[in-house]
């Protein structure tokens, strides 16, 4: 006598190849958020830098900042889109 076919077909089940892309999907997400926020540290460093070789100043003031402003900026996109 054969199995019913509920059996056979939940024994030859595989698990579903969408659920891998998805998970490849968030990491590429996530990804993407760290090196937006490498990228405004960054650009907050070296246009700082820029400002005070430029204005000759002896202490970082422009580094500081804007180093700072660009965090804050980037971890308000990062919570704009992670809401």
């Amino acid at each position: 006598m054969a199995p019913p076919k509920l059996l056979r077909v939940m024994s030859s089940e595989k698990p579903p190849a969408p659920r891998r892309r998805s998970s490849l999907r968030e990491w590429m997400r996530y990804g993407g958020l760290a090196f937006e926020l490498l990228g405004a540290c960054l650009a907050g460093v070296f246009i700082g830098r820029w400002l005070d070789a430029r204005l000759g100043l002896e202490r970082p003031t422009w580094t500081v900042f804007l180093t700072l402003f660009f965090l804050v900026a980037a971890f308000v996109s990062l919570y704009r889109k992670l809401k």
